[in-house]
């Protein structure tokens, strides 16, 4: 006899709202949460019957338990039986790997805009079952989705163990049954069930679903509930109870099944043929044990995970050897997915020859993996492969390989840690163009690799990676020698991928805004060597060193052109650290621009894929940018001066001086330049020596340190036609703080530079820092020129209020003020309208005469020589 669905009112209430809003274009999701077995399918299927007839298309998809499942499963599935513009296609986008990340991302995104659409015509239930076992790419589409949905036509339902995956969704707990919905159950599913029955059962089952319509079935099977309830010689656990169930079958359908259970949760029935006999499948279905699909005949599924895993615990370890065997030889056979070959073989390995066949089984997942840009599955798949050939040094080493490419950046480490004097240079290489924290345990890599009998190429490689960590702070000048060692040594050798490592550490131990030239050629260069040297990362490294110099000098359009070669080897490569690096170039491009929100954002995005990607430093740079943002916000609620960093490095007393001088805060300004002041002579020459100079000067200004201001102005002077932006932070062209310098020095140069930096801002096109400059500028000639002040600071105060540049727009305001009334301001913006003064007279109730003597005395004041000065006054329009 049917069964109606058991309890569960409010969660049925709860579907049937969040139903009703989607019809009426306010989608949303919804995540039962419950353990296995507790009853979310039973509740989606009453959800999906409601949907279906209130005219709703509902579509369902499962996740698969198993490794070796593809990318975006459940998706593939929901997509097959869609409406009109819905197709699993959708997820595998013409010429482009699903795996790889940004195919991944364009696949998402079309989904997401196509469910969307299709749903506005036809409004969509989505079902989504087991989201505990969902891929990653799954899960992105997911969260891509719900932030669409609040405007759309479509509920999605999805079932999970657990509501752990952070998703926009409202949670509704599947709880045990009480008492209560037991006997209903009872009394739906047999005719006479004694009244005691409820709380033996109820106490039994614990309130589980599962286990009550199994030991209910058991008991009718056997007629004891139209009697009282008694002592019930049930086992313990549903493993047993499964074993009763399954007991019922013929031989040869449990011997079947256990093989299935083997397979795994999704089963092609033509591949466990190949193992054993399956015309017993049928059965299977007819009992509920297995589920088929009339659209996927080939397939069949267990109804319940634990089911499954019921008949895999009861195999004998020699049943479970062989059956994970034979079904990878039957994979193997039939071209099967290498990662589900893989863990089959792993699944199997118990002498000599089958762990090598489990190893190279796992390699060859792994390099699929990596050739599909999925490099968390190579890593996957190469842990796999140590775990049953564990002393195998090259193994090892391709793990850290791919989980430097994957930014687990401590699993590289500790494998190349283990395996250098084995694999000498290869394992001191790995890891490269990040320092900071991990420059320690780098240093102690390149130290054991050189003590070895290197030649030349190698060793240049290696002195190369020292140098390169070196010019951190700790000993430039060693740096520096051996980047000139390391150069002599990859010029000799003429290996490409020598040359690669060479050029890198010359670029570390140079200080490229002072030698933008130099910069290039060895950016270019090693953009040339990448293809030769195979390391992809040298074209990245490149491209960067590229970006930053356009940056310096604010040839905005090589910045964008490069920006899209980036891309492209972003596109190419699917490495976080390349997408990081993107992310701060749209982010600093996004500040130029005066686009603040989009900015932060990127910003906010790059440190957050950083921070998963295990780079400490990310943190460090996030906030060097933000200093910039705050430097035009006023925002520094963020500022923390520990979060720069213990040490007194120059480059984070800078950044704690210029915020302190952005909040106000003179003592820790003073503090700041006080630790500062003997690091300034002896700056080594890198990147961060410009920047640290400049910022030291103004703050020093601001402060009334004369001396100090007047040398670092001296030091700053060879970049006056320079700009003091990268993509790791952005403050404007360096000649208006050579003007502010000057100004507190007293020098008349203060309006050349400040003249200088707007007509800078303005070439460039970069309308907050042109904001500051005008504003700066317009401080100077506040005594001298009050109209060309007045001006400069009411262009300013309009950018600031336009672009929301809250810092800018009180400094701005006090520079446009004029000593106008009340009144001769209200006529002053009428004429910049362009009203006659018959019609401001008649719009304020004056006499024409009256209006023509408050004209003339505003033209006066504001030293104009007539009207049509005042109408190109953006200050009086309004």
């Amino acid at each position: 006899m049917g069964v109606r669905l058991v309890g569960r009112v409010a969660e049925v209430v709860a579907l049937d709202r969040l139903r009703a809003a989607a019809l009426q274009g306010t989608g949303g999701m919804v995540l039962l949460v419950g353990e296995a077995g507790i009853g979310k399918t039973a509740v989606v299927e009453e959800a999906a019957a409601r949907a279906a007839a209130a005219g709703m298309t509902v579509l369902t998809g499962r996740a698969d338990p198993d490794e070796g499942a593809p990318s975006f499963w459940p998706w593939t599935t929901l997509l097959r039986d869609a409406p009109a513009g819905l197709s699993p296609a959708l997820l595998t986008p013409a010429g482009s790997d699903a795996s790889a990340a940004p195919a991944r991302f364009q696949a998402v995104q079309a989904t997401v805009a196509a469910l969307i659409e299709v749903a506005s015509k036809h409004p969509m239930m989505l079902v989504l079952e087991d989201l505990h076992w969902a891929d990653a790419a799954s899960l992105a589409l997911l969260t891509a989705l719900t932030r669409e949905l609040a405007g759309s036509r479509i509920l999605v339902t999805a079932t999970s163990r657990d509501a752990g995956a952070g998703l926009d969704a409202e949670v509704l707990p599947i709880g045990p049954w009480d008492a209560a919905a037991v006997r209903d159950y009872l009394a739906q599913s047999a005719d006479r069930v004694h009244p005691s029955w409820t709380a033996a059962l109820h106490r039994l089952g614990g309130g589980s679903p599962l286990y009550t319509r199994e030991l209910v079935r058991l008991l009718s099977r056997e007629g004891k509930l139209s009697g009282p309830a008694g002592a019930v010689d049930l086992p313990d656990g549903l493993r047993r109870l499964v074993a009763r169930r399954t007991g019922q079958l013929t031989p040869a359908c449990r011997v079947m099944l256990a093989t299935a259970a083997a397979y795994g949760a999704d089963i092609d029935v033509a591949i466990l043929e190949k193992v054993v006999p399956v015309a017993a499948v049928g059965e299977a279905v007819a009992a509920g044990v297995l589920v088929d699909d009339p659209w996927a005949p080939a397939r069949v599924r267990f109804g319940h995970e634990l089911v499954r895993q019921a008949l895999y615990d009861g195999l004998g370890r020699d049943e479970r050897i062989r059956a994970h065997a034979a079904i990878a030889a039957a994979l193997e056979g039939n071209c099967g997915s290498l990662a589900e070959i893989a863990r089959h073989r792993v699944r199997a390995a118990v002498d000599d020859d089958s762990r090598a066949r489990a190893t190279a089984a796992c390699v060859a997942a792994a390099q699929e993996a990596t050739r599909g840009l999925d490099h968390s599955e190579a890593v996957h798949w190469l842990g796999r492969a140590l775990d049953t050939t564990p002393g195998d040094a090259r193994l090892r080493l391709e793990r850290a390989r791919a989980a430097y490419r994957n930014g687990q950046l401590d699993v590289a480490l500790n494998d190349c840690a283990s395996v250098v004097d084995e694999v000498g240079a290869a394992a001191a290489l790995v890891i490269r163009g990040l320092g900071g924290p991990l420059a320690p345990a780098l240093l102690r890599l390149c130290e054991r690799a050189l003590a070895q009998d290197l030649g030349h190429a190698d060793r240049a490689k290696v002195l190369s990676q020292y140098a390169f960590l070196l010019a951190e702070d700790r000993d430039p000048e060693r740096a520096e020698r051996m980047s000139r060692e390391a150069m002599a040594l990859a010029e000799a050798s003429q290996r490409p991928d020598a040359l690669v490592a060479a050029v890198h550490a010359r670029h570390e131990t140079i200080d490229p805004v002072a030698r933008i030239d130099e910069t290039r050629t060895l950016a270019r260069r090693s953009c040339d060597l990448a293809g030769p040297s195979g390391q992809p990362d040298a074209e990245l490294w490149g491209r960067t060193w590229l970006l930053d110099s356009y940056l310096a000098t604010g040839e905005l359009a090589e910045f964008d052109a490069e920006t899209n070669r980036l891309s492209a080897l972003v596109d190419r490569l699917g490495w976080p650290v390349a997408r990081w690096h993107l992310l701060r170039a749209r982010a600093a491009r996004a500040l130029i621009a005066g686009r603040l929100t989009a900015a932060y954002d990127h910003a906010t995005e790059a440190r957050d894929l950083a921070v998963r990607s295990q780079d400490r430093s990310a943190p460090y740079l996030y906030l060097a940018f933000l200093s910039g943002l705050a430097a035009l916000t006023g925002d520094y609620a963020w500022a923390d001066p520990p979060a720069f960093g213990d040490e007194d490095m120059p480059i984070a007393l800078a950044q704690i001086g210029q915020i302190a001088m952005g909040r106000g805060d003179r003592d820790a300004a003073r503090d700041a330049i006080r630790r500062l002041r003997p690091a300034l002579p002896r700056l080594p020459a890198d990147g961060r020596r410009t920047f640290v100079t400049v910022v030291a000067g103004e703050v020093a200004a601001w402060l009334g340190d004369l001396e100090l201001a007047a040398d670092c102005y001296t030091r700053s002077l060879p970049r006056a036609e320079l700009y003091l932006n990268s993509m790791s932070s952005c403050h404007g062209a360096i000649s208006r703080s050579l003007g502010t310098i000057a100004a507190a020095l007293g020098d008349p140069a203060a309006s050349r530079h400040l003249a200088g930096a707007v007509a800078m801002e303005e070439r460039i096109g970069a309308p907050a820092f042109l904001a500051q400059a005008q504003i700066a500028c317009a401080a100077s000639l506040r005594g001298s020129e009050p109209r060309r002040c007045r001006e400069l600071a009411s262009a300013a105060l309009a950018t600031a209020r336009r672009l929301g540049l809250t810092a800018l727009i009180d400094p701005a305001t006090a520079l446009a003020r004029d000593d106008l009334t009340a009144r001769e301001r209200e006529i002053a913006a009428l004429v910049a309208q362009g009203l006659s003064n018959r019609a401001i007279a008649s719009r304020l109730v004056l006499s024409e005469r009256t209006v023509e003597t408050h004209v003339r005395n505003i033209l006066s004041k504001l030293g104009l020589s007539g009207r049509a000065g005042l109408r190109g006054s953006s200050q009086y329009q309004h």
